[in-house]
């Protein structure tokens, strides 16, 4: 009896802290290309995001959003970022900046999280109007798997609110290589959809590279071509 008990406490603490291993991987919530989850980096970490688009439609355009991250506490994390666009023909211009709270609403190791995000979007021009933005999180990781959704909110500060999803699947294949699948798009406008294949690579402990390949299944764009760069400096 006592080494059935034994046995089976091994095991559970084996399992217990496999999951916990697993779960721990995530710290910045750039887990997908345009999928937010509730993973936020621990206090007192930073780090330095920056995301490329380039999508080709009838007007091509390219964008930049650098940013910076930093863990406020176990639950919080603080954000800035900015996004600099350019369409085909134009030059590059800045556009707005948008400062940011990230809050995870389940606790840290748990597989299952859930969280919200606020933001206000500051435009550049006084005829644009600004934006408060909320996003609700969640993801379920299991063994070599993780699947994330996330609803938006986008309230400019003259017009009706907009509403818009994303969602995905990614399976790891060792340990700092992942591939997945993506969907965003808009839950008011049938034409702006876009399915994405994604590469995840955690080139270094601090340091991973995503990149991703799209297209528009209806009217949408007819490629994209998203890359994101993690760099904890903290």
């Amino acid at each position: 009896m006592n080494k059935a008990c034994t046995s089976w406490c091994r095991n559970s603490l084996l399992f217990v802290s496999l999951l916990y291993v697993h779960s721990a991987g995530a710290h910045h919530g750039v887990d997908f290309l345009t999928v937010q989850t509730a993973h936020v980096p621990e206090q007192g970490s930073g780090y330095a995001l920056g995301r490329a688009d380039y999508i080709a439609g009838d007007v091509d355009e390219t964008e930049f959003e650098p940013a910076l991250l930093y863990g406020v506490s176990d639950w919080m994390s603080a954000e800035v970022h900015a996004h600099i666009a350019r369409q085909e023909g134009e030059s590059f211009e800045y556009e707005s900046i948008a400062p940011a709270l990230n809050f995870r609403l389940t606790p840290r190791h748990s597989n299952l999280s859930a969280g919200v995000s606020a933001e206000y979007e500051f435009q550049r021009h006084s005829d644009q109007d600004d934006v408060i933005g909320l996003t609700l999180m969640s993801a379920y990781s299991v063994s070599d798997w993780m699947v994330a959704a996330h609803a938006r909110m986008e309230k400019p500060s003259s017009a009706s609110p907009e509403w818009k999803y994303a969602a995905g699947v990614r399976r790891s294949l060792n340990d700092r290589i992942a591939l997945g699948l993506e969907l965003n798009g808009s839950l008011e406008t049938s034409n702006e959809n876009e399915w994405l294949l994604g590469f995840y690579g955690e080139l270094t402990e601090k340091f991973t590279v995503n990149a991703g390949l799209g297209t528009g299944p209806d009217e949408g764009a007819d490629w994209s071509l998203r890359t994101a760069f993690i760099w904890q400096f903290r």
